[in-house]
């Protein structure tokens, strides 16, 4: 199961396209990669779903003033601590749709859209569009995320499926030593896989 970081990676399999760029990136996700994901997901019509390991480190956006917010949702005003520029993600819709066409049919890849965005030393406006777009994206997915014990639970469940179906290809592929007649051992692949 990849990470949200390598999330990127993940959605240029889906759509088919190959991997351009090889990115490195730091622990602390400092240039909004997280955010990205989320968007470029959703723009493409499908779900960016992780576990949310650090649920109290993660800035959660709201779309008005917080008075407000903390008066309508006395629980959960006071955790949406950033306001959502919805003016950037409205004013930048149409280049934003540009790009998820541009990732599924093949034009570009998830993981040069990032790259190049997460590289830059200037942001430009689409790029602090898709952030912002992100933001809104994860602060919903966090709010099921809280708010729901079965979409946690479907989500653990997912998490444990992968890990073992990475153990599997893992045992599968790995060769075993086998002893002939004479003592002496050879390397060949297991009876479980090729």
């Amino acid at each position: 199961m990849a990470t949200h970081r390598e999330a990127h990676y993940v959605l240029d399999e889906l759509l088919g396209n190959a991997t351009d760029l090889p990115i490195t990136e730091h622990a602390t996700d400092t240039h909004g990669v997280t955010l990205v994901n989320f968007a470029l997901f959703d723009l493409v019509g499908l779900q960016l779903s992780p576990r949310i390991r650090d649920l109290g480190k993660i800035t959660l956006y709201r779309t008005g003033p917080p008075a407000e917010f903390a008066r309508r949702y006395p629980k959960a005003g006071p955790l949406l601590t950033q306001r959502l520029n919805a003016e950037l993600i409205t004013a930048c819709w149409d280049d934003l749709l540009r790009v998820a066409g541009s990732l599924k049919f093949g034009n570009a890849t998830a993981s040069l859209v990032v790259g190049k965005w997460s590289a830059a030393v200037r942001q430009n406006t689409l790029a602090a569009a898709l952030k912002e777009y992100g933001a809104l994206r994860r602060t919903i997915h966090a709010a099921r995320y809280l708010a729901d014990p079965t979409y946690r639970r479907k989500i653990a469940r997912q998490l444990t499926r992968a890990r073992a179906c990475t153990r599997c290809v893992a045992t599968c592929t790995t060769p075993t030593r086998a002893r002939s007649a004479d003592g002496t051992s050879s390397s060949r692949p297991s009876r479980h896989g090729a």
